[in-house]
């Protein structure tokens, strides 16, 4: 079946508060998800249903800071949580000093924060991103000003894990993004699978005109996990109901 891009974030936004999340932040989940499915990367393919409830009793720690570089320990949260703050403190400090390191270390669905790097390359900055996930090592790069980054991934089984640390570097200067990016593809021996920034946008594009494509039984779940959040039907539901 397939549904709009409103459809499904209204349906995410519904199963994120259901789990327990704070207006704006299952807004912004809801968000993150939709976007990554949308460009072929499958991101709602992955969340569990219902959505991972939030981690209020273990909120992020700043490990470590300086000018140029923070560690943040998200405590075993989604990405959805705290991956928007950590990209935006990249682009915060490599305004300041020219560039910048952010660590998210301990979370989980790293891969959802590539619509935050997507809303802070838009602000005409370089950002890229590295992280593991059971599907292997990752890895993703928007030019100043780009709306969609170059991904790539390189399967390495051994590298699954439940939690994983997302490495953010963002720079006003491209020559140090590209020695970065360099760096991080010194493994010639093994496959890598390639998405360019073109093709991301176009299967955005197609999504958007032709509706994303979702299992239907996914879609039940879903909606189904959205639950939480409804009035029990009774009479004095009814009664509240429609216009004052």
């Amino acid at each position: 079946m397939r549904v709009s891009r409103n459809e499904m974030i209204a349906a995410l936004s519904r199963a994120y508060e259901g789990a327990g999340h704070d207006i704006g932040d299952y807004e912004d989940a809801a968000q993150l998800v939709t976007w990554s499915h949308m460009c072929g990367l499958g991101g709602f393919d992955r969340i569990p249903l219902p959505p991972t409830a939030p981690t209020d009793s273990a909120p992020p720690q700043l490990v470590f800071e300086n000018d140029d570089i923070a560690v943040i320990d998200a405590r075993e949260a989604d990405i959805c949580e705290h991956g928007s703050l950590a990209a935006h403190l990249a682009c915060a400090k490599a305004r300041k000093t020219g560039f910048a390191i952010v660590e998210l270390a301990n979370c989980r669905f790293p891969d959802l924060i590539l619509h935050a790097l997507s809303q802070v390359a838009q602000q005409d900055v370089f950002i890229c991103a590295y992280w593991t996930d059971p599907a292997g090592s990752h890895g993703a790069s928007f030019e100043a000003g780009a709306a969609f980054p170059h991904y790539w991934r390189i399967e390495a089984p051994e590298a699954a894990k439940d939690l994983s640390t997302v490495t953010i570097i963002c720079t006003n200067r491209p020559a140090l993004l590209a020695d970065a990016v360099t760096r991080q593809a010194e493994h010639p021996e093994l496959e890598r699978f390639e998405v360019s920034a073109a093709q991301l946008a176009a299967n955005y594009t197609q999504a958007l005109e032709r509706g994303i494509e979702i299992p239907p039984a996914r879609w039940d779940a879903l909606n189904a996990a959205a639950w939480p959040i409804l009035v029990p039907t009774d009479q004095q539901s009814r009664a509240g109901a429609g216009p004052a």
